[in-house]
């Protein structure tokens, strides 16, 4: 697996989580705060801070609104009075998960996935004994993270218990199904890894590191075409990530595989399809090598693939004549 923005899930989805799932307050709609200490005041973020904290000196003991403090606080940068916040919860009452949640996150946002497993490890003890626990939208993340934690300190199987109880909560969270495949990878069970990872596709198909990882298994089977597609897909949606451009180019030059999918297009059209798929990935916006391709879907009979390259050439070249006649062709065969 390549080292995409969340090979380990919960870098770039775990401040998603925390805003959704943390946060009792309505403060946190603002972006984090990277602003000159000499403007600071002036930011939504801080704004949000010294406002809640007006409150909050007229009501003290209200947890809710304290919650909203340390994570207006967090949004404002400013980690260390956020875990001050935390603590101030946790000694009125010692099971608030919420706390304990925010609590779990900074340590595994600063990579002490140990004290992240214990935050969660409490959450998950708590929460599986309310009455809804099978609905919990915050004991599922609590079970994402501690499978997460658990997998960062290369504790495979018990990552996957945990992550198989996120999904009985939530069967289409993606990041979970991907974080399985991972650990699967490492336990050498490829058939599992290979069904995480398309079922990672399923509820995410423009997943860059899936469809990257997905694209490297297609290779080794042979399966060039496909895996051109996938890389194609990855490289779109993480375009600053090198590996699958590279791997992709490793497939061309474009030149050579339009050129010899022209040439069997008539006689050996599921070769020059292979070829096509190529072209096509290597240079998206080629519209000979889409007409090209749409055309080998049709004559290989797959009309719904055909169908998708057509529009695509629509997209960028509108009106095509070529496209809209083969769209008017496919529509009244079906």
């Amino acid at each position: 697996m390549v080292d995409f923005r969340r090979l380990r899930p919960l870098d770039v989805a775990l401040w998603v989580v925390a805003v959704l799932v943390l946060v009792l307050g309505a403060y946190l709609g603002w972006s984090v705060w990277s602003h000159n200490r000499s403007v600071v005041v002036s930011t939504p973020a801080s704004r949000a801070v010294e406002d809640i904290k007006a409150n909050l000196k007229k009501d003290p003991n209200n947890l809710v609104l304290r919650m909203s403090y340390a994570q207006a606080l967090l949004v404002a940068g400013r980690q260390n009075e956020a875990v001050e916040q935390y603590k101030a919860i946790l000694k009125v009452k010692k099971e608030y998960t919420p706390a304990l949640s925010g609590l779990g996150f900074l340590a595994m946002t600063d990579k002490d996935w140990k004290t992240g497993e214990k935050y969660f490890r409490k959450v998950t003890e708590i929460l599986s004994g309310t009455e809804n626990a099978g609905r919990s939208k915050s004991l599922e993340t609590a079970y994402f993270y501690l499978g997460t934690a658990l997998m960062e300190q290369r504790n495979y199987e018990d990552a996957i218990a945990y992550l198989k109880e996120a999904l009985r909560i939530r069967r289409d969270a993606s990041d979970t199904y991907y974080a399985l495949a991972y650990c699967y990878k490492q336990l050498d069970s490829p058939k599992k890894y290979r069904e995480n990872l398309e079922a990672t596709l399923a509820f995410d198909p423009k997943m860059p590191e899936a469809n990257y990882d997905i694209a490297l298994l297609l290779l080794e089977e042979g399966d060039v075409g496909r895996a051109a597609e996938h890389l194609r897909t990855s490289i779109d949606n993480a375009p600053d990530v090198e590996k699958p451009r590279a791997e992709l180019e490793k497939l061309g030059p474009f030149a050579a595989r339009l050129s010899a999918a022209q040439k069997l297009a008539s006689t050996e059209a599921t070769k020059a399809l292979t070829d096509a798929r190529v072209a096509a990935a290597l240079e998206p916006k080629n519209l000979d090598a889409l007409r090209l391709l749409g055309s080998l879907w049709e004559k290989t009979g797959d009309a719904e693939s055909a169908r998708g390259v057509y529009e695509r050439i629509l997209t960028i070249a509108p009106g095509d004549p070529t496209a809209t006649k083969a769209l008017e062709r496919l529509a009244n065969a079906s």
